[in-house]
């Protein structure tokens, strides 16, 4: 079991979901140094390469870190977190006494983080993987046509645009799990379709999408390396949708194959 200290400098947290450590009936606790509650722990990457520092998208090597909230929702700087890895038996990672993550055995890895006796986040997963080097479809990248409108359905789907991450030589392939696939629709055809805005989206296994226009979505991959998401459409007013995938290896260097073009038709 791997244990680390270090000190939060303060930084907005936007968006994230905080982990409510502990409540009274109708009333916030007050922790030491005016605390409320703490973040969970939170990951730069959903992966780290064997033998590497966790980095960010960007490839460079950032600290896992959480957040102390105060009573009246402010971000309380100077909090020390200790992070414990709770993964067992043998090897999984290290951390660092500044919070730097290094993958030491290739396997599924759990951290936690406390701060005082008293405050603990939930277990963050974090994979241990080998550095990926190739993206490569496993699904058509042409003709993969959105189907017929169901009956008292107003969209249509596509088949899944299916992408496999993996690395290793070429008679010994190995799938590569925890890697984020970025997609976006890239081009409607014929470009001077007037297409509303949520009428062409990306969507996942849930059939939720991204954002105001959702164009574009991510998947990350799963323990067979694969990645996917489908094109949801009122199919009226184009020919086809221009989809592209893309991945980066945890350098931040492109992988080799990407972007994949996938072109979905209505015809």
């Amino acid at each position: 079991m791997t244990v680390a200290r270090r000190s939060l400098s303060p930084r907005a947290l936007v968006g994230a979901a905080f982990g409510i450590v502990a409540l009274s009936c109708g009333e916030v606790p007050t922790f030491p140094d005016g605390i409320a509650y703490i973040s969970a722990v939170l990951l730069p990457a959903p992966a780290v390469a064997l033998g590497d520092t966790l980095r960010d998208s960007l490839g460079v090597a950032t600290p896992i870190r959480v957040v102390a909230i105060g009573v009246n929702g402010d971000t309380i700087p100077g909090i020390t977190a200790t992070f414990v890895v709770t993964t067992v038996p043998g090897k999984s990672l290290s951390v660092g006494e500044t919070g730097y993550v290094v993958g030491d055995s290739v396997r599924s890895a759990q951290v936690v983080a406390r701060v005082g006796d008293r405050l603990q986040t939930p277990p963050a997963l974090l994979e241990v993987v080998r550095q990926p080097d190739s993206l490569a479809p496993t699904s058509a990248t042409t003709m993969t046509r959105i189907g017929e409108i169901a009956t008292g359905e107003v969209f249509a789907t596509s088949s899944p645009l299916a992408v496999l991450v993996s690395t290793g030589a070429t008679a010994t392939r190995s799938p590569v799990r925890g890697i984020i696939v970025r997609y976006a629709i890239t081009k409607i055809f014929p470009e001077s379709a007037p297409i509303p805005d949520t009428t062409v989206v990306l969507i996942d296994d849930a059939n939720r999408f991204i954002g105001a226009t959702g164009r574009s979505g991510a998947d990350t991959t799963d323990v067979s390396g694969n990645a996917s998401r489908r094109v949801r459409a009122v199919p009226f007013g184009f020919d086809s949708v221009e989809i592209r995938a893309s991945a980066n290896d945890l350098k931040g260097v492109p992988l080799r194959g990407s972007p994949i073009r996938f072109v979905v038709t209505t015809k």
